[in-house]
């Protein structure tokens, strides 16, 4: 009768202590799935690194063709954005340079425009130019889902102390960005050095709203600001610049150091005049360089002698020596049908592109995963023209 009393479930010691040891495994499985996923990398161009960067600034005053203006007002008819190529935009009034970068932007976005306000966002595209093509432009006003829109409603995040140089993409997206969010941030995070120093920085990449950098902030195990940034501050403040008039356009990385930014700094001003077309066209331009702070601006904003109207340099020589090194080699005959997620550097090369666009591939596919889900995902990388996917489309093969 004892023995009918017992409970069914009893366990002696050495099975609960077991089945308590199986606990802490399972636990300490799950601790270790989190923290060692494998950091991923993004090697990025230098156009690249000076694009992404001038995207977490607002658009850039771009003067355009004015002899041709008036024709193109007069012609222009309703249009998908996601349909035009090269020639299309410069049938606009864009510059050929203009027409690259806007391509280029359409890429990083997700390989297409979802609404008017993206499409604002383009730094080539001014107030008045998009003023001028918003009525025309088949796309509604605003996005369902936009780079401000974070996480479905019904997923509260629950948020615990993190280093944001330790997250992979997939952390990211736990934090509720989408994995188009998660990998400009990682992309990001290679543009300022590989590795975020103070919460300051991460709030500067465009894709993070105020609202959801306040709501990350205190979870962020980072200074407020890096003891780089620290360090340049006391460097500047401790030392007084003797300005005299100067025009931004002339100076060298030289130049900028000699009146107060860092090597770094310098390089970087310099890649943003670059991307810009190789000059600064007014001050409000050189302001927007994310090197240069409001405080700095003010700082010289006096001794900066710029003319009103720079002529824009996007047809000289220089840049046409750019494009022959990005374009295309002759076309290829394809002589069978292939998967892309099996090709190697060398393999890429024989279809005709670039050792640079090449790099650009294989940089887009590792942020993917290693592998390219489809045809419309292979589309996005902006490496490859629209030209050239439409030659190769019809011998893709995704198993």
């Amino acid at each position: 009768m004892k023995y009918l009393k017992k409970s069914t479930f009893y366990l002696n010691k050495s099975q609960r202590f077991g089945l308590y040891l199986l606990f802490v495994l399972i636990l300490l499985f799950e601790i270790f799935q989190h923290i060692s996923v494998e950091k991923e990398t993004y090697q990025l161009s230098e156009a690249d690194k000076a694009l992404l960067a001038n995207y977490q600034k607002t658009p850039k005053n771009y003067t355009f063709n004015s002899t041709s203006n008036k024709q193109v007002k007069d012609s222009i008819k309703p249009f998908n954005p996601n349909e035009l190529s090269l020639e299309d935009w410069m049938n606009l009034g864009f510059s050929e340079r203009q027409a690259e970068v806007i391509l280029k932007y359409k890429g990083i976005v997700g390989g297409e425009f979802t609404s008017k306000e993206q499409l604002k966002k383009c730094y080539v595209i001014d107030e008045g130019k998009y003023n001028e093509l918003a009525p025309f432009v088949l796309l509604p006003e605003q996005s369902k889902s936009s780079f401000i829109d974070y996480s479905s409603p019904k997923t509260k995040i629950v948020y615990k102390n993190f280093n944001p140089n330790d997250l992979p993409q997939q952390g990211w997206e736990k934090l509720g960005f989408s994995p188009k969010q998660a990998e400009i941030i990682m992309k990001y995070k290679q543009i300022v050095g590989g590795k975020f120093t103070s919460k300051e920085q991460l709030r500067k990449c465009f894709v993070i709203d105020d609202a959801k950098y306040a709501e990350m902030k205190t979870y962020i195990l980072l200074p407020e600001k890096s003891k780089e940034d620290e360090k340049n501050e006391k460097k500047q403040s401790g030392k007084k610049i003797q300005y005299v008039k100067f025009n931004p356009n002339s100076y060298s990385e030289n130049d900028w150091q000699k009146i107060g930014f860092s090597s770094k700094q310098a390089a970087s001003i310099m890649k943003y005049k670059n991307i810009l077309g190789g000059q600064f066209k007014s001050k409000e331009q050189l302001k927007k360089c994310y090197m240069i702070s409001d405080e700095k601006y003010a700082e010289m904003e006096s001794y900066i002698d710029l003319p009103e109207n720079v002529i824009y340099k996007a047809e000289q020589p220089k840049v046409e020596q750019s494009k022959s090194e990005d374009k295309v080699a002759e076309k290829i005959e394809i002589k069978g049908k292939f998967n892309p997620n099996n090709l190697s550097h060398e393999d890429w090369i024989k279809l005709g592109f670039t050792e640079k666009q090449v790099n650009t591939i294989l940089n887009f596919k590792r942020s993917l995963g290693g592998s390219f889900k489809d045809a419309k995902t292979l589309k996005r990388c902006y490496a490859i023209s629209e030209e050239k996917f439409m030659e190769i489309e019809p011998y893709l093969v995704f198993e």
